[in-house]
C-alpha cells in the first residue's frame, strides 16, 4: 500500500510540510497528550456512544465484545494522535486502519464524522485547560488540526486506493454482480411472458427458473393491479416507480409489501418489461414502530408535561406537538393553510415577560444559547414555563429553522419560592434570617460608605426569655417571640431594617446618628413596657440592647455584629437597657493581638497540629470519611481555639498560608495512612477560606499540593462556604468545575447560614451540603431550626446531593436525622477531633486488621 501510495520518507516528509506539521506541532501535541492522556477511555466512551446512536454505524458494533474492543481501539488511537511520533510506523498504522474501515464498509462520511466527533469533545476541555492563555490554546488547536488532517489525507488515500482496485474487481464480477442483485429482477415480453429472473426474485417467492420459464407472471405471480399497471407501462413505454403491493404467489394466501418499479425497454425491435421488485416487509415494520415511537413520545410529552416545536424561517410556519397546544390553550392541529408566526405564538406569553423573550430570541437568532423561564397566560391562568431551543444555520449563518422544547415548570417554581422562603425569612416571626440580614447589612454599610453616613446597629437580646422557654414550654416561647416581633415592626419606622438572628436574638439596622440609635432603642422600651398576655397569662418582657456604630466602631458586618453583641452583654450585666459599644469594652483587643503575632510564629514554626473528626454513616455507624480541623496550644498563650484563631487569621491576611498548611498536612497524613496500608474510607475534608478560593492561582495551588505528596485529587473533599462562592458566582462556577475536573470532590460548609442562590447552586458541580451545627443544636426543640433542617435535607435529595450534619451530640438528633433521610453526620455524640495518630487507632487499625 504504501509502495502503490507513493508514500516514500520524502513523500510524507512533503506532505507533512505542505500541512505546515513541524517540531513545534509535535512539542504542542505532546503538552496535549500529557493534559489529556487519561482522558482517552473517556473520548473511547463518547466516540462510541456517538457511534450507536446512528443506525449506519450502529450496525457495525452487533455484541458487547465488539464494543470493547473498539473502545480499546479508540482509546489508543486517540492516545497515539498526540503522543509525538510521526514516523514511518505511525503512517503504517493509519494506513492499516484506513484500509481496514474502508473494508468493513465504514463510508467516509461517518468516518470523517468521526474525526469531528473527536474534535467537538477535545475542543472545550483543551479551552478548559488553555483558555486563560490565548496562544496556547490556539497554537494547540493549530497542531491538532493539522495531524487531525493528515490521518484524513491518509485515510481518503486508503479509500480511493481501495476504490480503484475494487472497480476493476467489480468490472471484471459484473456478472456476477448483477446475478447476486438483492432486489428480484424479472423480464417480461411484451405479453407479460417471463423471459428471465434472477435469483433474488426465484427465491423470494420460492420459484425455480422451471416454474417461470414461458409463463406470463401474472399466472405465477398475484399482486392486486400489476396488470393493469404491466398494461399501462407497456402502452405508454413510460416507467412507474414506488409502486407499492401485497405481492404472493397465485394459490397462496401469504402475501408480502413490495416496492415496484415497472419500466419498458426494447431488445433489438422486440418491446420488454423490467419488473423490479423490492421487499419492504422491514421498512414497513420500522414505519409501524416509528408510528408507536410518535404516538409514545407524545404520550410522554402529555405526563412530562413538555411539548416541543418547529419553526420555518424560510415559510415562517410554526408548528407544535399537542402538548404544547395544551399549554399555550392553542390548536392541537396547527393549521395547515393559515401560518401562525413566531408573534403570533408570543400572544400567549405574559406581557411582563415578552420583552425578555424578544431579546433572548433575537440573541440566539446570532447564536447565543437560548434557555429562558417565562410565564404565559392560558386559559386565565398564569404558570410557568421554561423553553429550550436549538437553531440550525445556512452556510450563510442565516437561521434556516429552530426546534424548541416546552416545560411546564408551574410546580418547580412554586417549590423553589418555598425554598427561597425558608431559607431567608424566620418562619415563626416571618421577619428576615440571618442570612437575608446579613446580606441586607452588607449591602446598607457599603451604601453608607459611599454616601460617607453613619449606621448603626442594635443587637436586641431578651431577659430571662429561657426561664419562660423552661417552665411554660417551647408553644409560649414561640407566642412570645412572635409577639415580640410584632412589637418591634409597629415601633420601627419603614426604612428601619429588623430582622431575627436565633432563638430570642433581633437585629436593626437604622442609619443616622447614635442620637438616632438611642431613640429607637427608647421605643423599643416603651413598645415592652405593656405586660405581654400569651395563653391567658401576663408576662413582664423586657430586653438588652447592645449598640454599635459604623464606622467608628467597625467597617465589617462581622466586626460590627460581634461589637454590638459585646455592647448587649454589657447591658444585659448592667439589668437591661441599652448600652453603645466603646473600645474599652474589647479587653480582648490585646490579646486579639497577641494571638496574631503567635499565630504568625506558629505558622513559621510547626507550633500547630492537625486533629481529624470522624463523620459517620449514620445507617450503620461505620466511619465515612473525616474532617481536618486545624489545633494550637501556645507555649504562652495556652490552648487557643480556632474560633479565636481562624478570624485573627482572616484578619491578618494569613488565612491563605493557614489553609495551605493544613492542605499540605491533611496530604500528607493521607499519604502516610495509604503506606501504612490503613483502609480510610471516604475522604478527608479541608476548609477552604474564602480569600483563598478568590486566588487567581487558587486550582493550581490545591493540585501542586496534591501532587507533591503523591496522592490522587479524588481523596480529598474540600469545603467552600455558600457566601464565598456567591461574591463573585459565574467566576465561583468556573473554578468549581475545574475542581471538580481534576478530581477534587466539593462540598458547600456550614450549609443554610450563606445566602446562595439556588440558580447558582444548582450549578455548582458540588458533592455534598453541610448543615450548620447552628440549625442541629437546637433541631429538637426549635422549629424553625427543624424545619430549616428538613428543607436543606429534601433539597439536598432533589438535587441528588449528599447532606451531612454538624455537631450532632444527642442520639435524639441522629433518629431525626435519618427519618428525615439525612445519611451522614459528625460531631461529639461520635467522638471529638482526634490527632492524627489516635485516630488511627480509633478508627483506623481495628479496621486494617
Amino acid at each position: 500500500m504504501i509502495v502503490a501510495l507513493g508514500l516514500s520518507e520524502a513523500a510524507v516528509t512533503t506532505r507533512k510540510a505542505f500541512l505546515g506539521f513541524s517540531e513545534a506541532d509535535v512539542h504542542h501535541l505532546k503538552k496535549l497528550h500529557e493534559a489529556f492522556e487519561d482522558r482517552g477511555p473517556t473520548f473511547a466512551k463518547r466516540f462510541c456512544e456517538h457511534m450507536l446512536s446512528f443506525p449506519e454505524t450502529r450496525r457495525f458494533i452487533t455484541d458487547s465484545s465488539i464494543l470493547d474492543r473498539l473502545q480499546q481501539a479508540q482509546a489508543e488511537y486517540f492516545g497515539t494522535l498526540t503522543a509525538g511520533h510521526y514516523g514511518s510506523d505511525y503512517i503504517r498504522n493509519r494506513l492499516r486502519a484506513g484500509i481496514a474501515h474502508q473494508r468493513i464498509g465504514l463510508e467516509t462520511q461517518w468516518y470523517l464524522g468521526a474525526y469531528a466527533k473527536y474534535l467537538v469533545d477535545l475542543m472545550p476541555e483543551i479551552w478548559q485547560k488553555l483558555g486563560a492563555d490565548h496562544e496556547a490554546f490556539i497554537a494547540a488547536l493549530q497542531s491538532l488540526l493539522k495531524v487531525v488532517l493528515l490521518d484524513m489525507g491518509l485515510a481518503v488515500d486508503t479509500y480511493i486506493h481501495t476504490d480503484r482496485r475494487m472497480i476493476l474487481a467489480l468490472q471484471e464480477y459484473a456478472e456476477r454482480v448483477f446475478s447476486a442483485i438483492p432486489d428480484g429482477l424479472c423480464v417480461l415480453a411484451s405479453d407479460f411472458t417471463v423471459l428471465s429472473a434472477n435469483r433474488a426474485f426465484l427465491d423470494r417467492f420460492d420459484l425455480s427458473k422451471a416454474n417461470l420459464r414461458g409463463r406470463s407472471l401474472l399466472a405465477v405471480i398475484a399482486a392486486d393491479g400489476l396488470g393493469a399497471k404491466l398494461s399501462e407501462v407497456c402502452d405508454s413505454g413510460m416507467a412507474q416507480h414506488d409502486l407499492l403491493f401485497e405481492m404472493g404467489r397465485v394459490g397462496e394466501s401469504t402475501r408480502h409489501p413490495v416496492r415496484v418499479t415497472l419500466s419498458g425497454m426494447r431488445l433489438e425491435e422486440e418491446a420488454r418489461l423490467l419488473v423490479v421488485v423490492e421487499d419492504i416487509t422491514e421498512q414497513v415494520r420500522l414505519q409501524q414502530a416509528l408510528k408507536e415511537s410518535e404516538a409514545t413520545l407524545l404520550h410522554a410529552q402529555e405526563i412530562t408535561h413538555i411539548g416541543s416545536w418547529k419553526l420555518d424561517f424560510k415559510t415562517g410556519v410554526l408548528t407544535w406537538t399537542p402538548e404544547v397546544g395544551r399549554l399555550f390553550d392553542l390548536p392541537f392541529d396547527p393549521p395547515q393553510d393559515t401560518p401562525i408566526s413566531y408573534d403570533t405564538f408570543l400572544a400567549n406569553v405574559h406581557p411582563d415577560d415578552r420583552e425578555m423573550l424578544r431579546t433572548a430570541w433575537q440573541a440566539a437568532i446570532k447564536g447565543v444559547p437560548y434557555r429562558i423561564q417565562h410565564r404565559i397566560v392560558a386559559r386565565g391562568e398564569t404558570r410557568w414555563m421554561e423553553e429550550r431551543v436549538a437553531l440550525v444555520f445556512d452556510d450563510d449563518c442565516q437561521p434556516v429553522r429552530a426546534v424548541g422544547t416546552v416545560q411546564d415548570i408551574t410546580e418547580h417554581k412554586a417549590a423553589e419560592i418555598r425554598i427561597e422562603n425558608l431559607a431567608f425569612y424566620d418562619m415563626l416571626t416571618g421577619l428576615p434570617n440571618r442570612a437575608l440580614f446579613m446580606d441586607r447589612f452588607k449591602h446598607e454599610l457599603a451604601a453608607a460608605e459611599r454616601r460617607a453616613q453613619r449606621l448603626s446597629l442594635l443587637f436586641l437580646d431578651l431577659n430571662r426569655f429561657k426561664e419562660i422557654n423552661d417552665t411554660l414550654g417551647h408553644d409560649t416561647g414561640d407566642r412570645v417571640l412572635s409577639e415580640v416581633a410584632h412589637r418591634l415592626r409597629l415601633a420601627l419606622r419603614e426604612e428601619e431594617t429588623l430582622a431575627r438572628l436565633s432563638g430570642d436574638e433581633f437585629v436593626i439596622i437604622a442609619s443616622d446618628s447614635s442620637e438616632a440609635a438611642s431613640h429607637i432603642a427608647e421605643r423599643i422600651g416603651r413598645a415592652f413596657s405593656a405586660p405581654f398576655l400569651i395563653n391567658g397569662q401576663s408576662f413582664a418582657i423586657s430586653a438588652s440592647i447592645g449598640i454599635a456604630i459604623f464606622p467608628e466602631d467597625g467597617r465589617s458586618t462581622e466586626e460590627l455584629l460581634k461589637h454590638a453583641d459585646i455592647a448587649m452583654y454589657r447591658a444585659k450585666g448592667g439589668g437591661g437597657g441599652y448600652c453603645f459599644y466603646s473600645a474599652e469594652m474589647g479587653e480582648a483587643l490585646v490579646r486579639k493581638r497577641a494571638v496574631a503575632k503567635r499565630l504568625e510564629a506558629a505558622l513559621s514554626n510547626g507550633g500547630l497540629q492537625l486533629f481529624y473528626q470522624s463523620q459517620i454513616h449514620l445507617s450503620n455507624g461505620r466511619l465515612a470519611g473525616a474532617e481536618a480541623l486545624a489545633r494550637w496550644q501556645d507555649a504562652q498563650l495556652g490552648v487557643i481555639s480556632p474560633t479565636d484563631f481562624i478570624p485573627i487569621a482572616e484578619e491578618r491576611g494569613l488565612i491563605g498560608t493557614l489553609g495551605e498548611w493544613v492542605l499540605h498536612e491533611a496530604c500528607h497524613q493521607v499519604r502516610l495512612w495509604q503506606e501504612r496500608h490503613y483502609p480510610m474510607p471516604g475522604k478527608v475534608a479541608v476548609n477552604i477560606a474564602t480569600r483563598q478560593f478568590e486566588d487567581d492561582d487558587f486550582v493550581d495551588r490545591m493540585l501542586r499540593i496534591a501532587r507533591e505528596h503523591r496522592i490522587a485529587a479524588n481523596r480529598i473533599e474540600l469545603e467552600l462556604t455558600e457566601n464565598g462562592m456567591m461574591r463573585d458566582p459565574e467566576r465561583a462556577v468556573d473554578i468549581a468545575r475545574a475542581l471538580a475536573s481534576a478530581g477534587f470532590a466539593l462540598s458547600i460548609d456550614d450549609f443554610g447560614t450563606g445566602y446562595s442562590s439556588l440558580s447558582y447552586l444548582q450549578r455548582f458541580p458540588v458533592n455534598k451540603l453541610k448543615i450548620d451545627i447552628s440549625f442541629i443544636r437546637h433541631m429538637l426543640t426549635d422549629r424553625n431550626d427543624y424545619a430549616t433542617v428538613s428543607t436543606i435535607i429534601a433539597m439536598g435529595k432533589s438535587m441528588e446531593l449528599e447532606t451531612l450534619a454538624e455537631g450532632v451530640e444527642q442520639a435524639e438528633q441522629v433518629d431525626a436525622l435519618l427519618s428525615l433521610g439525612c445519611m451522614l453526620a459528625q460531631g461529639y455524640h461520635f467522638g471529638h477531633p482526634l490527632a492524627a495518630n489516635d485516630f488511627e487507632r480509633t478508627w483506623l487499625s481495628h479496621a486494617s486488621s
